[in-house]
């Protein structure tokens, strides 16, 4: 504790107790860190329709909200407060689920609709340009799409986001080599969200890297567009399966105003089980302050499928596919996203016995404070 001498001489006088200023110094101090708090989150509520069929099957296809009915999916809560200044900056950052959502996070009971989703430590390491240092748990370094549906073009996930890793509990870091060129780290006890996981095999955990590029301004009209390689490779908690994730994602301008485009290719594999795969192209159109129009289309290879692709010989339920996403977003209430979404899927075979086609409609309402 720390007193200037007008205090310590108050004290000595016998005017006041050290014990009280000691008690203001501390609440002055907590008030401080409160002041830099932010208290933010979002509600989202669905409703799906599957038409002509039961329910979409198909990896992805699909969130926690079930066909055909009403569902509240997720409250998502976060308590942040940034870095503070200095080369040894520090802050954090608490994000709780409540809803269906929570119980597909994996990091609670899978009845349980209550988790924590993100709950880390924001470090600062003065080394070159700035070293960021998150411990705790945190999202994954590679994907096109957000765990958090609010932050992407569609309400539900890519087949590519089905095949990914999710959150870990680790360390991560991330350093910026230039304005264009950025890298990042990953060190997990394992590569699924399990709440306090660990590998069987303690000389085996989870590593990942990622390369984050962006094209100068010098690249013409080329200028803007990212690239990012990811991979990450661990093993499932309780160590009974490795698993080896690859991600290559792009952004690329287009010269026509309003209209951008986005790649994505996912890649896992894992111990005794074939391949699976997607590829995606992203496309967005802004057409108007209030209204954006989006695109997903996706080739999804179906690791669960024999090689010679007959019923007879078939040893999974899962089928090469073609994914077709349209969503159409309307600002139409303030902090309010509207979405309504279509989505098709086109199986090479029919797997389930009620067609090759699935088509289900989504109306989706996220309003974020």
């Amino acid at each position: 504790m720390k007193m200037n001498k007008w205090t310590v001489g108050l004290a000595a006088a016998g005017l006041v107790s050290l014990a009280s200023v000691a008690q203001a110094q501390d609440s002055n101090s907590v008030a401080t860190k409160l002041a830099t708090t932010s208290l933010s989150g979002y509600v989202s509520t669905s409703y799906q329709w599957a038409i002509g069929s039961d329910a979409q099957t198909h990896p992805g296809s699909q969130r926690a909200a079930g066909a055909d009915r009403f569902a509240v999916d997720v409250i998502s809560l976060t308590l942040a407060s940034p870095q503070s200044s200095g080369d040894w900056g520090a802050g954090y950052n608490v994000q709780l689920w409540v809803g269906d959502d929570a119980s597909a996070l994996g990091v609670s009971d899978a009845a349980s609709e209550i988790a924590v989703k993100n709950a880390y430590l924001s470090l600062q390491v003065p080394v070159g340009n700035g070293l960021s240092v998150d411990v705790g748990r945190f999202d994954t370094i590679l994907g096109m799409e957000s765990i958090d549906a609010n932050r992407n073009p569609h309400y539900t996930h890519s087949n590519g986001y089905a095949i990914e890793p999710t959150l870990h509990e680790g360390l991560k870091t991330s350093y910026q080599l230039n304005d264009n060129v950025g890298v990042s780290l990953l060190f997990a006890n394992t590569i699924d969200a399990a709440n306090n996981g660990a590998s069987a095999e303690s000389d085996r955990r989870t590593y990942g890297v990622a390369l984050n590029l962006t094209a100068p301004d010098s690249m013409g009209a080329l200028s803007g567009a990212t690239l990012d390689v990811a991979w990450i490779e661990g093993n499932t908690n309780g160590g009974s399966t490795a698993v080896t994730n690859m991600y290559v994602g792009a952004s690329i301008p287009l010269p026509i105003d309003k209209l951008s485009a986005g790649l994505a290719w996912d890649n896992r594999e894992q111990d005794a089980a074939p391949t699976d795969s997607a590829l995606g192209l992203y496309l967005e159109y802004a057409h108007s302050d209030k209204l954006t129009l989006n695109a997903r289309v996706e080739r999804v290879g179906d690791g669960a499928l024999k090689a010679d692709l007959t019923r007879a010989g078939e040893v999974g339920v899962g089928s090469d596919a073609w994914d077709i996403t349209v969503t159409a977003n309307y600002a139409l209430w303030a902090g309010v996203s509207s979405r309504l979404e279509y989505r098709w899927t086109i199986e090479d075979m029919d797997v389930d016995g009620d067609g090759n086609d699935e088509n289900s409609l989504f109306a989706n309402l996220i309003y974020e404070f």
